[in-house]
């Protein structure tokens, strides 16, 4: 896998936005996997205090990237690129999954933590 700050770079300069604009997107659109996936904002904080589940969403979004770059060339410019790449990259489309490593992680991270299961629901 490709660092991933340079994959941001060069998504940027495909899609003629900013490096931040990714990047927002990127973290905005992890917050709502998770609330939608964990179903709740406690659930999803552990969730994201993982490092598995950060190297997992890394290349979701980056074999997502590599699908749009493939599928949809000349539809990478124009003013509603950001609306256009915020569709492709919503995991309200895609069907995804932490994998079991992420799922162990997540578990782990309860069990260290000693977090209740009545605190996730």
């Amino acid at each position: 896998m490709k660092n991933f700050n340079q994959h941001i770079k060069e998504m940027s300069q495909h899609l003629n936005l900013s490096e931040e604009a990714v990047l927002n997107l990127f973290l905005d659109l992890a917050d709502e996997f998770l609330m939608d996936y964990a179903g709740n904002a406690n659930a999803a904080k552990i969730w994201k205090a993982t490092p598995e589940f950060w190297l997992w969403w890394q290349q979701m979004w980056q074999n997502r990237d590599k699908m749009i770059l493939k599928r949809y060339p000349q539809r990478l410019t124009g003013k509603n690129t950001l609306s256009l790449y915020s569709v492709w990259q919503s995991p309200k489309y895609n069907v995804i999954k932490p994998t079991q490593v992420v799922c162990e992680a997540f578990m782990r991270t309860i069990k260290q933590k000693k977090i209740l299961l009545k605190q996730l629901i």
